[in-house]
Formats: structure tokens, C-alpha cells, sequence
């Protein structure tokens, strides 16, 4: 993935700060038994807390409790990381307002560890594995998924409270940027309920000839890192390097997913190339491509909707500003056949695969042949 030309200062803080403060596997959650010597105690529980109030904000009903007075008021960094939340949680819900979904389940966990710390000022590495749920109209069912991010927060005293002085993180929610100004393509009515060629679409078992999909998803789901629904103590895979400090380790996974189902390519780190490789080769084909709405609309018309094009263990990528900027697997559908998505870089589990991505995203649907 290809960090976005506007948040470059950002995101060479935050790798600066994670190469100079950070144990070697910046990546990984602190193990088990490091977490309760290196953290700072009294004040787990209220990170805790500011981790809760970000998530009920999440919601699309309630009455959330305001975020504004967990962040410095005089520190210029505290003012950026609110805007973020801020954007992002409108982000969040205006997509949810536009996919005809209520979101019902927001529900963090966090890691956190001391980094640094002074009478004044705390630096923690948080890692957040955060459940997210929404529900369809006149449905019960709880389409649930995953996300995780990694953060350097800082906590600075003012009196006798503890405030967000500073935060850097790659979020999968609003995009990898420090202060997202994204708003979620329009579509022209909620999503319908499946019909009945769709339903036996999604409860059939996928192809598994040549290309072994039902492997590739396992994958995609054992080692998709550090969000909420990952295997393998959310770490990453570590028979490969991680790109995630060199421009996104996001084109490496799908590699390695695809590799999983059984197809002998090599590995990639760039999303052109991957993309270049994958058309050329013959290892695949492009279903289709194009903005939400013209893909939404195709969809619409097909009696399978987006199962006409791809299935588990294909590949979306994302294209902005006429560059191939990531790459994420198709793990599943939801209840009404909605592709969900895992990825490195920022981390997902069985995500909305629109989720994150403004409106002049192009999305490019790949499917892998057996």
C-alpha cells in the first residue's frame, strides 16, 4: 500500500517514532507476559475508557459521551488527533446512513505499553483490536467484523487530569491519514435483501479446483494482524518480512494469501505490480472495475450481485488519484452478499470492502482462475 502523498509528514513521524521507541517486532501485540511489567497501571483504565468513548460514537443510535475533553486544549498535536476521530466517526456514520445499515456493536480492546515517561508526560504503544457490528433492515442478524490499529499516544498531565497530548495511527476506518477529509460514495438505495440465486450462491461451498479458496481465506484470517477476529496471537506471519514500515505490507499478504490457495507466483511488494502480474499472466482476470456507484448499479442487475464477478480468495484492489494505492482478499459476503474483505496495512478482518474509501475511489475486482 502506498502511503497518500498528503500525510507524508505524518507518516514519517509515526515510523520514526515506532523505529526509535519500539521493541523489534513493532508489529506484534507485546507478548502475554511483557504486558503487565511494562505498562503503566494506573493508567490502563483510562485509556480504557477513552478507547470506549471513541467506539460509542461508533453507534448510529444512543447517546455517546463526548470525546472533546479527553484532548489537551492547548497542545496543537491533541487538536489534529481530535479532528481525526472527528472526521472518522462522521465518516463511519454517514456510511452506514448511505448503506442502509445500522451500526449496533462497537466493542475495543486494547494492549498498551510504556514507551516513555516523565512527572508530566506518558508515551504509550497502544494496540486496538476493535468488533464492529451492523444490522440490515427487518433483519436480526448481526453481520460482525473486525479491525485493529496501532498507535503512539502520548498522555500529558493538566492538573489533576490525565489528556491526549499527542497520537499517530494508520487507521482502517478513515484512511491512513493523521486528519481524514473523506466522505463514503453516494449510492442510490440501501442495500436489497438477497434473492434466492444469491442465497444459494452464498451458501454454496466455493471452487476449490486448481486454486484452493477455502485455504486462501484461512490464511487471509489466521495472519491478518492485530484486527479483532484474527488468528495466530494477531501477529502477523513470520516466515515473511513486513513491509508495514516501508510504504504498506498490504500487496505482500495478498501474495502470501494466494500462495496459500496453492499458486506458485512470486512475491510482491508493490500493488502495480501485483495488479500487472496478475492480468498478464494469465493467473487471473478482471472482472470488473470502476466507482462505487457504477459497481453498485452492475451489481444491482445481476442476479448473483457481486458474486457474478468475484468470490473468496479474490483480490480488490484501490485505485486513487490514478494511482494503485492497495490491495485486499474477499473473505466472505455478508448476509445480503456484500463483499467483506481482510488486509495488512491497515488491518482488517471481514470488512466491508468500501469501508475507508471516498467516493472517487476506483475499484479494481480480480478473479484469481483455479
Amino acid at each position: 500500500m502506498r502511503l497518500r502523498q498528503r500525510t507524508w509528514l505524518g507518516a514519517i513521524l509515526l515510523t520514526l517514532l515506532l523505529l526509535f521507541s519500539l521493541p523489534p517486532r513493532a508489529a506484534a501485540e507485546p507478548a502475554p507476559e511483557e504486558k503487565a511489567a511494562d505498562t503503566e497501571l494506573d493508567l490502563l483504565p483510562h485509556l480504557q475508557e477513552i478507547f470506549e468513548r471513541r467506539a460509542r460514537w461508533l453507534l448510529t443510535d444512543g447517546d455517546p459521551p463526548p470525546i472533546e475533553s479527553d484532548y489537551h486544549p492547548e497542545a496543537k498535536t491533541a487538536r489534529w488527533a481530535l479532528h481525526h476521530e472527528q472526521s472518522k466517526i462522521q465518516y463511519v456514520r454517514q456510511w452506514a446512513e448511505n448503506r442502509g445499515v445500522r451500526i449496533v456493536k462497537a466493542e475495543p480492546t486494547i494492549y498498551a505499553k510504556k514507551l516513555k515517561e516523565t512527572d508530566d508526560v506518558v508515551r504509550f504503544y497502544v494496540v486496538e483490536h476493535l468488533a464492529l457490528g451492523y444490522v440490515y433492515p427487518h433483519e436480526e442478524q448481526v453481520n460482525t467484523f473486525g479491525v485493529g490499529s496501532r498507535h503512539i499516544l502520548e498522555l500529558r498531565r493538566r492538573g489533576d487530569q490525565w489528556l491526549i497530548g499527542m497520537e499517530w495511527y494508520s487507521d482502517p476506518l478513515g484512511g491512513d491519514n493523521e486528519a481524514p477529509a473523506i466522505v463514503p460514495a453516494l449510492i442510490p438505495s440501501p442495500v436489497p435483501p438477497a434473492g434466492p440465486a444469491q442465497r444459494a450462491a452464498l451458501t454454496a461451498p466455493a471452487n476449490t479446483r486448481g486454486y484452493n479458496r477455502e485455504e486462501a481465506v484461512r490464511y487471509a484470517d489466521e495472519y491478518c494482524g492485530v484486527a479483532w477476529g484474527c488468528g495466530n496471537d494477531h501477529r502477523y506471519n513470520p516466515k515473511y518480512r513486513d513491509y508495514s514500515g516501508e510504504g504498506g505490507d498490504c500487496t505482500n499478504f495478498a501474495s502470501q494469501v494466494l500462495r496459500s490457495g496453492g499458486l506458485k507466483i512470486p512475491i510482491h511488494t508493490r500493488v502495480e505490480n501485483l495488479a500487472g502480474y496478475l492480468q498478464h499472466s494469465g493467473r487471473a482476470s478482471l472482472a470488473a472495475r470502476g466507482k462505487f456507484p457504477v459497481l453498485w448499479k452492475e451489481a444491482q442487475a445481476r442476479s448473483q450481485g457481486f458474486l457474478s464477478w468475484i468470490n473468496k480468495g479474490d483480490l480488490v484492489a484501490y485505485q486513487q488519484k490514478g494511482k494503485m494505492e492497495h490491495f485486499a482478499v474477499v473473505t466472505g459476503f455478508d448476509s445480503r452478499g456484500y463483499p467483506l474483505v481482510n488486509s495488512h496495512t491497515a488491518d482488517r478482518y471481514h470488512v466491508p470492502f468500501d469501508l475507508g474509501w471516498d467516493r472517487d475511489t476506483v475499484y479494481w475486482l480480480f478473479h484469481i482462475h483455479g
